[in-house]
């Protein structure tokens, strides 16, 4: 390294070109872990500089004087609704530095404006995309990949997280003392679905088209998860220890309780209904102004807009509704044909072809076995909806019933 970092502030850090790729894109990552390592005196400002370099998006635009006036007032505000809590001497000084940092950027001649966005690279070193998979893969810590080829998989983890037994007939040995906070992941298709018993005691269920990252054995102050995808959560209990399901833009925080969630990526709304117990949902954020925690009670249901960034909360739904697909079942009431048909398609793993004389958005209630054929599954909804259909291997025909399709 030519320039003499040692002598940087975090302002210097958080401005430095080699610094963000190092931060942002992990470039020069060994000379950068050295340097942290010999320059031990350095890694508090090291540390905040890295918290709001994480927590930054760039972008050029113009920014006028009152945008800049607004920005400033908000770090003030936030400033001065924390400055009386001793406890919060770190995190303000934390503050103080992106305070500067915010005002330099927007005062400074011709320099890009940024804005505050939540860090959404967690997926980025988890390469398999979900739609290309005709089974479920489970990556290991130590980058072992295990195939599972089963329609419905069981996976448990020790205490440990160094021994994973898998649908109860096959066991294997993991050492996991080489990187503590290295993560696992599990990808699941559309057609397939997990169940995993996390090294904390934690039950996951993951339906089909979903994702789960998290530590094979978890330490630190809390137990966070990644979720792309939906998943039903049975959080054991640990008081001293928080569980994090970051999903996007969004943490849930929970200390023991169940819930479902869905956070799909062809979705603008993330959804959480809880079961039992109480969750608070807030910005996954590392800085942000006066951000707003939302808190759940059982039978309460929070829709976060991805677009909007609101959260809207509906209580006294009936969770099975959200919840029965872990069961095995599809129960649905006054949904549209649009959104079973999505639902059918992901876990058949097939797609749907209407007819433009298809009322989608015509209003049905039912319950569905998902063991059973999709054939037995189409004769169900065909019954509750005015359509007719035809399969053919990977593809579902419909027409509404005043049609005529082919013979089957």
């Amino acid at each position: 390294m030519e320039k003499n970092y040692k002598k940087y502030s975090v302002e210097d850090f958080t401005w430095d070109i080699d610094f963000i790729n190092w931060v942002k894109r992990g470039r020069d990552k060994d000379k950068w872990e050295n340097f942290v390592l010999e320059n031990p005196q350095l890694s508090e400002e090291i540390d905040i500089a890295k918290k709001i370099v994480t927590s930054l998006n760039f972008k050029v635009a113009e920014i006028d004087e009152a945008s800049i006036s607004t920005v400033y007032r908000n770090i003030e505000q936030y400033y001065s609704l924390h400055q009386r809590s001793a406890r919060k001497v770190r995190f303000l000084r934390v503050m103080k530095y992106a305070a500067i940092f915010v005002v330099f950027m927007c005062v400074a001649t011709a320099i890009p404006y940024f804005y505050f966005t939540p860090n959404d690279n967690q997926f980025s070193d988890f390469k398999i995309p979900i739609s290309n998979l005709k089974e479920s893969i489970l990556t290991l810590a130590n980058g072992e990949e295990i195939a599972l080829v089963k329609k419905h998989t069981d996976i448990q983890f020790n205490a440990s997280g160094n021994q994973i037994r898998i649908d109860k007939d096959s066991t294997i040995n993991c050492d996991t003392k080489t990187d503590q906070n290295a993560m696992a992941q599990i990808v699941v298709p559309s057609g397939m679905r997990s169940d995993i018993l996390l090294s904390d005691g934690t039950k996951v269920w993951l339906n089909a088209g979903s994702r789960l990252i998290f530590p094979q054995k978890f330490s630190g102050k809390d137990r966070k998860v990644f979720l792309k995808g939906e998943a039903y959560f049975a959080v054991a209990k640990n008081k001293g220890i928080p569980f994090i399901v970051s999903a996007d833009n969004i943490n849930v925080t929970v200390l023991g309780t169940e819930f479902n969630m869905k956070n799909n990526d062809s979705e603008n709304e993330l959804e959480v209904v809880l079961v039992e117990g109480s969750v608070s949902m807030k910005e996954n954020s590392t800085i942000n102004f006066l951000n707003k925690e939302i808190k759940l009670v059982p039978f309460q249901k929070a829709i976060f807009n991805k677009l909007n960034q609101k959260t809207v909360v509906e209580s006294g739904v009936d969770v099975k509704y959200y919840t029965s697909w872990k069961e095995g079942l599809l129960e649905f009431k006054q949904e549209s044909i649009l959104n079973v048909f999505e639902k059918l398609s992901k876990y058949y793993n097939v797609r749907f072809v209407t007819e433009s004389s298809v009322e989608m958005n015509r209003k049905i209630s039912g319950k569905l076995d998902l063991k059973d054929s999709l054939e037995a599954v189409m004769k169900v909804v065909s019954d509750a909806a005015p359509i007719t259909y035809i399969i053919e291997g990977d593809k579902v025909m419909v027409k509404s019933k005043t049609e005529a399709l082919p013979m089957r």
